[in-house]
């Protein structure tokens, strides 16, 4: 039973994933299960392990030197959809604030800012 829903909260975090352009396969299947786990654990909803993710994999690539794809993501594809998703009330602010400013300090240090 435990492994169902755990099956399930995995399932459905992945469904969501492709809104982010996050590739599994490029992130890292153990990676991307490694993050799961932690996200499990601190009961993080299937919005918030996505969100997670995909903060992740922008950190991945800016890690690989592609910037220009990661602002792209970031820009693009996780704020507008964290921010509606804050509206909506699915993801608590305080942990989408804890990843927005890591990112935000990211990018402004590749900038040099």
């Amino acid at each position: 039973m435990f492994f169902d829903r755990r099956r399930k909260y995995n399932g459905n975090v992945a469904a969501l994933l492709p809104a982010f352009d996050v590739d599994l396969k490029e992130a890292g299947v153990m990676k991307v299960l490694g993050v799961l786990d932690v996200a499990w654990a601190d009961k993080y909803s299937t919005y918030e392990a996505a969100l997670v993710l995909a903060y992740g994999f922008v950190f991945g690539l800016y890690e690989k030197n592609d910037h220009q794809r990661a602002d792209q993501i970031a820009r693009d594809r996780i704020k507008p959809i964290q921010s509606d998703w804050i509206k909506k009330g699915i993801v608590r602010p305080h942990i989408v604030a804890l990843f927005a400013k890591r990112l935000e300090e990211r990018m402004s240090a590749v900038r040099g800012v």
